[in-house]
């Protein structure tokens, strides 16, 4: 537990965190532990909210959704096929790719996958946000 000092902005959002009191500013004492105030410190942008995590079946079938579909079999195939990556990083990403349970938009990985299926940022952050959407039948 450590005791930061929050600035809130009118509508008491907050707006600035610092670890020690700033002489001219209103700040409010709090333990960095409080749900809020860590969840700012851990996501200032808050892009958790923006890009919530992707359980993996919604990441692959919003990829179903594309036209044409991506299918992850291709996916994995092309990134085995990529020269310029090493046999480790390849494993890597297609350990991220098979086994991670849970995918997040600001991993960099995930825009090297969105290269590898041909989806702009832009078009990716859209099928992030509606693949958020999906919900198990």
């Amino acid at each position: 537990m450590t005791t930061v000092y929050v600035r809130y902005g009118s509508a008491g959002t907050i707006l600035e965190i610092f670890t020690r009191d700033q002489p001219d500013m209103i700040l409010t004492p709090h333990d960095d532990e409080e749900p809020l105030i860590a969840k700012f410190l851990r996501d200032p942008l808050g892009l958790e909210d923006a890009f919530p995590p992707l359980k993996k079946w919604q990441l692959w079938l919003a990829a179903l959704e594309l036209e044409p579909p991506v299918f992850k079999a291709d996916v994995l195939s092309l990134v085995n096929g990529m020269g310029d990556m090493s046999v480790k990083d390849k494993e890597t990403v297609r350990i991220m790719i098979e086994d991670a349970q849970e995918y997040s938009r600001n991993d960099p990985r995930i825009d090297l996958l969105a290269m590898a299926m041909g989806i702009p940022p832009n078009q990716m952050d859209d099928l992030w946000r509606w693949a958020a959407g999906i919900k198990p039948v």
